[in-house]
């Protein structure tokens, strides 16, 4: 990974004391046991002969040679002294210094002011010993690109190698920017000779409420697996927020054969700045706090785990401490699962618990389930499919859904918890009509029971059945057509047009008895149409559905990738028979459309149109332009038409000016507000093969959550993979 041995070497200094270890010692003491071969300008004896001093000197042997204005041997010890301008080279390094001493009898060698390495990177010490294979190098720094003051490097104090040991220390390791330091990380130690031993992010800038503010994460790595290390930030007004983090990856050294994967990141700060009301009305205390982990494992029989948590004090943490983590965490809870196969399907435990005080979420506590996958029926034509379930789930009201919402949501008077158990079982076979046109009948039961209803009901049941199809057809055309100006070298459509009815009697009975422990929360997809893929029986409530669906598809052919896409355009309604007349009828219109006419242009388009026609309930179109690596750039417009209205618009370009500097800028207007949200512009500088530093100007303003606002500079510093 070149980005990060800039840090791999610094730290481990595999590419000067591995080979030091090798050679240097050994080198000068073969010169010391044979006569040494000097070519010199004049040769001078002092001590009555017992040294000869070479001026202008050129020292070889078939392990090493060195250069120098001045170059000192005693016959009596060995000892060899160069000074002025020394080069001391050997098969695999080259060391430039104002003087060497080297003591073969005593296994020594002393460099003072030395110079060594290669481009990209390169090493200067004031001070580098060997001894026995000990090495030891005090005012040490290591440099991306030549050395130059300004330039980016380490400041390390003092680096010593144990070779027997095979243990590395480190003592004040400084990283310095255009000739600023910004960290300092004490101590550090680790066993060999390793890569990456730390990895830091910083962020700073400024904000109205923060005030200057300076962000950073920094990871030291304990084992090959292992990282540990912490948050630091500082903010001007707020305060001091620290807390630990830790990443773990064993992918490259599995023990017992399980890859683990995780990371966990936590912050506390006593917000001494302006609070500011959450989107609940709420002001939240001072003491604020977050915390954010993923895991995920895979034994070799393959059993996998996979879970996370965030959490966080109060729904403004995030937005006002750590705004680049938003686009990772979810609704604040804790989940955790582990599947594994088991006779011929998956076992698997699942956990969800709330890790706040007001989101809407309904947990599993925990639940248990077995699935069998569809498959042939004693090697029949039919397929079968089935699961069973058992799970204990509970619901409260909060601040996201309090009580009066609650109750018209959930359809329960209050809070309730209750075991629950879950089976179906279906068949189904799949007839091939011709080329053309496929149809699978299915017919299956779904049976559950729960423990405690809702609204003072006990222990309840409902007994799902259904009976339908699926209908699915294929239709393909080519063409020769080739345009070169727009990389078109032939065309083929096909269109796939879908039909699928269920009907479920049973589905409309207990409403308002039983718990619902999953409720629609979107209307931007559509519902799942078979039974046994419907997450929760009390929320099923459609006596019949039919599901229309329209896919088609136009590509060319690429030499790149074998084919490219053209037009996407995918549509899909449904029609329902709900309990009452009143949920009965046409859902939404969903459409998916995409063009790509030529590799540099890209639009697409999602509309969800209203039964009965109007304006778009939600409507996002985007379009972008790519140039390659020189400049890219694209526009997006959405709109929502429902209980939240928004109408906005988002720009965002990228220009790359030269190998090394890049211009970057972003835009977000809100038409119902009148201005813009959201704009910046800066650099994105590339240094060697190492970092990415981008910095500029920003302004971002929230005129729906209390005027919040901020301008400022901003620099980000970080290390990039290749």
């Amino acid at each position: 990974m070149p980005g990060r041995r800039f840090w791999i070497i610094a730290a481990s200094l595999s590419l000067t004391v591995a080979a030091m270890a090798a050679d240097p010692a050994q080198a000068v003491a073969k010169i010391a046991e044979i006569a040494p071969n000097i070519v010199a300008d004049s040769f001078a004896p002092e001590e009555g002969g017992k040294i000869v001093v070479a001026t202008n000197a050129h020292l070889e042997s078939k392990e090493a040679t060195i250069d120098a204005k001045k170059i000192r041997f005693d016959y009596r010890t060995g000892t060899i002294v160069a000074e002025g301008n020394v080069v001391y080279t050997t098969k695999s390094l080259r060391i430039i210094g104002d003087k060497i001493e080297a003591d073969p009898r005593n296994d020594t060698i002393v460099a003072t002011n030395v110079r060594f390495g290669r481009a990209p990177l390169y090493f200067t010490a004031d001070t580098l010993k060997i001894v026995k294979g000990d090495k030891t190098m005090r005012g040490l720094r290591m440099w991306n690109s030549e050395p130059e003051p300004l330039g980016m490097h380490l400041k390390i104090a003092e680096a010593a190698y144990t070779e027997a040991d095979d243990r590395l220390t480190l003592r004040s390791v400084t990283p310095h920017v255009a000739g600023i330091p910004f960290f300092n990380l004490p101590y550090y130690a680790q066993d060999g000779y390793r890569d990456i031993p730390y990895d830091l992010y910083l962020n700073t800038g400024s904000e109205d409420r923060q005030g200057r503010y300076l962000r950073s994460t920094f990871l030291m790595r304990q084992s090959p697996s292992l990282w540990v290390g912490g948050l630091l930030d500082i903010y001007g007004k707020s305060g001091l927020l620290v807390g630990p983090a830790f990443r773990y990856d064993n992918s490259k050294q599995p023990e017992g054969g399980i890859v683990w994967k995780g990371k966990f990141e936590s912050g506390y700060i006593s917000d001494r700045g302006d609070l500011l009301a959450d989107v609940y009305g709420r002001t939240p205390d001072r003491q604020r706090a977050f915390l954010f982990g993923e895991i995920n494992g895979r034994t070799v029989d393959g059993v996998e785990f996979a879970g996370n948590i965030f959490g966080q004090s109060d729904p403004g943490f995030m937005r006002d401490f750590r705004p680049n983590l938003i686009r990772e965490t979810g609704n604040p809870q804790a989940n955790f699962e582990v599947s594994a196969p088991y006779a011929g399907g998956y076992l698997s435990a699942s956990l969800t618990a709330k890790a706040d005080n007001y989101q809407d979420i309904v947990q599993k506590l925990p639940e248990l389930r077995f699935d069998l996958p569809q498959q042939s029926i004693d090697g029949s034509e039919w397929n079968r499919r089935s699961f069973v379930s058992f799970g204990y789930f509970s619901e409260r009201p909060s601040a996201d859904l309090p009580l009066s919402p609650f109750q018209t949501a959930t359809l329960a008077s209050g809070a309730w918890s209750t075991a629950r158990l879950d089976t179906y079982f279906g068949i189904n076979r799949t007839f091939v009509l011709n080329d053309w046109l496929t149809f699978k009948p299915v017919a299956g039961i779904r049976a559950t029971g729960w423990s405690q209803g809702i609204n003072g009901n006990g222990t309840t049941a409902k007994v799902i059945a259904q009976t339908g199809f699926d209908l699915e057809g294929l239709a393909t055309g080519s063409w020769d057509l080739v345009a070169n100006k727009w990389g078109i070298d032939g065309m083929r459509h096909s269109i796939r047009p879908i039909l699928q009815y269920r009907v479920m009697p049973g589905a409309e009975r207990d409403i308002g008895n039983v718990p619902m422990t999953q409720r629609a929360v979107s209307n931007s997809a559509l519902e799942e149409v078979d039974l046994a893929d419907r997450l929760d029986p009390a929320s099923t409530t459609d006596r019949q559905v039919v599901r229309f669906g329209l896919r088609n598809t136009l590509e060319t052919r690429d030499a790149k990738f074998g084919t490219r896409e053209l037009l996407r355009a995918d549509l899909f309604a449904d029609w329902r028979q709900g309990p009452t007349d009143a949920e009965t009828g046409r859902s939404d219109l969903q459409c998916a459309i995409s063009l790509t006419p030529a590799p540099w242009v890209s639009l697409s388009s999602g509309l969800r149109l209203p039964n009965g026609g109007g304006a778009p309930l939600e409507s996002i179109q985007s379009i972008s332009f790519n140039s390659g690596d020189f400049w890219r750039t694209s526009f997006s417009w959405v709109e929502l038409r429902e209980l939240t209205q928004a109408r906005q618009l988002i720009w965002e370009g990228r220009v790359t000016l030269n190998s090394v500097y890049s211009l970057v800028a972003t835009l977000n207007y809100d038409a119902l507000a009148g201005q813009t949200t959201y704009e910046s512009i800066g650099f994105v500088q590339r240094i060697a093969n190492s970092w990415e530093i981008e910095y500029g100007i920003m302004q971002r303003l929230d005129p729906l959550n209390n005027g919040k606002s901020s301008l400022g500079f901003q620099l980000r510093a970080r290390l990039f993979k290749f």
